[in-house]
């Protein structure tokens, strides 16, 4: 079965097309939690408006799928309801040529896409392009602030779209454009394209974020006065209190044994705080994932509800750092880079004992194995105990510029920087 991201997104998807075809005074007595509390209900009372919604739906994973997993995950299936019933209810307010309020927009030719070929798969080929082109790395060379895009993510962080056959028939166009002048075709280009599209009702990128109460729909990247005041009200609050990470024993075997009976190690994350927009907070998380082929260097950003986004990618830290202060960013990442070194060996020694190894189970938490623990302490004792102490020492000290970093780090990790595309956040 897919991801959770995948299933989610997808279930989004269906029940934003149901709110659209209901329009929005049946939506909201039909889409109701109170009145289906759990999916199997709403869908053994409602097949026919689910056939409906599926007809303006092309999304990436079978049906069945969506389904089961909604069966599972009350939260999303909650999620869903509210999500479809403010943009139905609301989307107008984002833009007037997306007014879907009344049943029968756009004589039904709207359609509510996620990995699909024709949009997203289009979008995602024209984006390859213009990100690599040689205009595009100029701007990045010449232009403080500009960092570039890791991945498409980063550009824009839509979950799914609302397009029309005419969006498909311009994104095709615009494709061949993009191959025929494949060095000099930049993201300003694409960025070009698609506000020309948004402007014309033809196609709206929407990223829907779980919520469990009330949602908003909030414009990003629509004009740079907003941004930059979103950006300007971003201050750094405080780090968190990191400690060194020690294992429970220095024997590893004792450690996993006492771990199992409830033993507490420090965390091997770090945490820096901020205070956003509206005085809300906000946080980036800092950690060291040492599962997949390789592990790897992981901030992720949540504000309010919602999981705001993430970077994957030590050398773009070091990067953003780098403009704020280039002596104490080149210091960390030789220290990463070092200290990954010695954590590889490690993991590769780990992996030759992995099955053994996964068959001990911690007895109250059968997720956690005596492999992950190892990894853990080969993560922390290798990796983010040599590099952690470089992150909370310069963001200890007010004579550095705190703020500037964070406002930096905000506008990558949640797709705001220079040259991010328009896209709508529906949100709790």
């Amino acid at each position: 079965m897919a991801g959770e991201t995948t299933l989610a997104e997808s279930a989004q998807a269906i029940f934003c097309s149901a709110a659209d075809y209901l329009g929005q005074s049946q939506s909201k007595n039909i889409l109701n939690i109170t009145r289906y509390p759990t999916f199997k209900k709403f869908k053994d009372s409602q097949p026919k408006l689910l056939e409906t919604a599926l007809d303006r739906v092309d999304v990436d994973v079978p049906t069945k799928d969506v389904y089961a997993f909604l069966d599972k995950r009350i939260d999303w299936y909650k999620s869903s309801l509210l999500i479809a019933n403010k943009v139905v209810s609301d989307l107008h307010t984002i833009d007037r040529d997306f007014s879907i309020k009344s049943k029968g927009f756009n004589d039904g030719k709207m359609f509510y896409l996620r990995g699909d070929k024709d949009v997203m798969g289009t979008i995602g080929a024209i984006f390859k392009i213009a990100n690599k082109s040689l205009t595009t790395q100029l701007v990045k060379e010449e232009i403080p602030g500009v960092f570039g895009f890791t991945d498409i993510n980063k550009w824009s962080p839509a979950d799914i779209y609302f397009a029309n056959p005419t969006a498909k028939e311009v994104l095709k166009k615009e494709l061949s454009k993009a191959e025929s002048k494949s060095s000099s075709y930049d993201i300003t280009d694409l960025n070009n394209c698609i506000t020309k599209l948004i402007n014309g009702g033809n196609l709206l990128p929407l990223s829907l974020k779980k919520t469990s109460s009330t949602v908003q729909l909030k414009k990003v990247n629509w004009s740079e006065d907003i941004k930059s005041k979103f950006l300007r009200d971003i201050k750094f609050k405080n780090v968190s209190d990191w400690k060194k990470y020690s294992r429970l024993d220095k024997n590893e075997r004792k450690s996993w044994a006492k771990f199992k009976k409830g033993g507490k190690t420090e965390t091997r994350d770090i945490k820096l705080y901020s205070t956003l927009e509206g005085g809300v907070g906000g946080e980036i998380k800092i950690r060291h994932d040492p599962s997949g082929s390789s592990g790897r260097f992981v901030c992720e950003f949540t504000g309010s509800e919602a999981r705001g986004g993430s970077l994957a990618s030590q050398k773009l830290f070091a990067k953003i750092w780098s403009t704020v202060d280039k002596s104490t960013a080149n210091k960390f990442l030789s220290e990463y880079d070092k200290s990954n070194t010695k954590f590889l060996i490690r993991k590769k020694e780990l992996e030759e004992l992995k099955e053994e190894l996964r068959s001990n189970k911690h007895p109250a938490r059968k997720n956690v194995t005596e492999y992950d623990h190892y990894m853990a302490n080969a993560s922390a004792e290798l990796l983010t105990n040599n590099t952690m102490p470089i992150i909370k020492k310069w963001f200890s000290d007010p004579r550095n510029d705190r703020n500037k970093f964070i406002r930096l780090m905000f506008q990558v990790v949640t797709s705001r920087s220079p040259l991010s595309a328009k896209f709508v956040i529906a949100k709790g």
